[in-house]
């Protein structure tokens, strides 16, 4: 003679149900961070095939530094800074607000979307000067690097020789990059 086994309550039943179909999304590829910026990217600007699979290489290359650099978190913290900053404004992603993210990063020798070179380049130019650095990791090897964020690190009128302290400031930073052995 077989007992029946007691049958689980429907409320644990849905919750088993909705545990499995979870587990299922997750195997069927739910979108890292990663991928999820470059969605957000893609969408604002419009993107090939081909630029989205270059966005992904290049954030999965970032996260592969930061790990070798033993500092991912400051990664995490920046990819979900701009996935919750993210704003499309006439096709280009603007997120504003990841700055300090964005610099962690960098003085972690980390770089995703742009190089430090390239964001001197629009310290300069926002300062009313020209814009010196090529763009592109090769054009941003780490003597220029270095050079690029004393840029980004002082004020236009330090740059413009307006802010006495600042602009001495910045030349004590550029002194210290020919200094490094």
């Amino acid at each position: 003679m077989r007992v029946a086994m007691p049958r689980p309550p429907r409320l644990l039943e849905a919750l088993l149900s909705l545990a499995a179909a979870g587990g299922a999304l997750l195997a069927a590829g739910c979108p890292s961070q990663e991928e999820r910026v470059c969605d957000l990217m893609c969408d604002c600007s419009g993107c090939s095939e081909a630029r989205y699979r270059e966005c992904v290489d290049k954030t999965d290359a970032a996260r592969q530094a930061a790990v070798e650099a033993s500092c991912p978190a400051f990664l995490d913290e920046y990819l979900a800074c701009v996935d919750a900053e993210a704003e499309c404004k006439n096709d280009v992603l603007s997120y504003d607000g990841c700055a300090d993210q964005e610099r962690d990063l960098r003085q972690c020798g980390v770089s995703v979307f742009r190089t430090v070179c390239e964001h001197a380049n629009e310290r300069l130019m926002g300062c009313g000067q020209g814009a010196p650095f090529g763009s592109g990791p090769e054009a941003c090897p780490e003597e220029v690097a270095c050079n690029a964020e004393c840029i980004v690190s002082v004020s236009c009128d330090g740059l413009n020789g307006i802010d006495f302290e600042e602009a001495q400031r910045f030349n004590d930073c550029n002194s210290s990059c020919f200094l490094k052995p």
